[in-house]
């Protein structure tokens, strides 16, 4: 069963655990707003329980945006389901992502955004950074709703097992025991300092990731934190 916790004003963390089946847990995000985002799908196999969660907050039908990072299954898997069962709302993703691929996966049009582009979902504002291969393929994007100063990291801080919804303590040594066990899950190159970067001059207040505790401790000092481990890590000067 997925479990449905608040994590700050209007943001919902929707989250399942099967240890049997995977070693981390999936998280969807739902902004509560006038115009509703759901943030990550899941895969399409979660699909009816993640939709008994979204009922919990909104009526499904009210959703007016669906969007997701990159194209995995965990991300978008289930995202041709919500959009039967939200007859009104829009799939967004990156032009890049548009381009390559969504438009012949999905049943309806997927609307390209461009970079540091906003979705004005009413009282929040939801801005789209066009970030390759941060956390995985070209098409990937992450997105900072600028109200709350959530950064929606995707697979970045990914942990194994079940933790906390939203936790304080410390992130990164967690993190970096997964990616000593997922070699290549997050490419370090010539990009990845750049978009840390600018993850950082966002000043984000909270961290909702993917497969992990939303963050709100010190989450400018964990993404750099993070920046220097992962080349460290890969044996890249920082």
């Amino acid at each position: 069963m997925s479990e449905v916790h608040e994590i700050t004003d209007g943001i919902y963390r929707i989250s399942h655990f099967d240890g049997n089946h995977a070693p981390v847990e999936f998280t969807q995000f739902l902004i509560n707003d006038q115009r509703p985002l759901l943030f990550h799908t899941g895969a399409k196999g979660l699909f009816p329980q993640t939709l008994e969660a979204v009922k919990k907050v909104v009526d499904p039908a009210s959703l007016s945006y669906i969007s997701w990072s990159h194209l995995e299954s965990d991300e978008c898997g289930a995202l041709n389901e919500f959009l039967r069962v939200a007859p009104k709302a829009e799939a967004v993703h990156g032009q890049i992502g548009v381009m390559l691929s969504v438009a012949d996966f999905f049943d309806r049009p997927v609307r390209g955004l461009g970079d540091n582009e906003v979705l004005d979902l009413g009282q929040k504002k939801l801005r789209f950074l066009v970030t390759p291969h941060v956390p995985h393929a070209w098409d990937a994007i992450l997105v900072f709703e600028e109200t709350t100063r959530t950064l929606f990291c995707s697979d970045l801080f990914t942990v194994f097992g079940k933790p906390e919804p939203i936790t304080e303590s410390d992130i990164i040594e967690q993190s970096m025991a997964a990616l000593k066990d997922l070699p290549g899950y997050l490419p370090v190159g010539p990009h990845t300092g750049a978009v840390f970067d600018r993850l950082v001059g966002l000043e984000p207040k909270l961290l909702a990731g993917h497969h992990g505790s939303a963050y709100s401790g010190n989450a400018v000092q964990a993404l750099r934190d993070l920046r220097g481990e992962l080349f460290k890590f890969a044996g890249m000067a920082v």
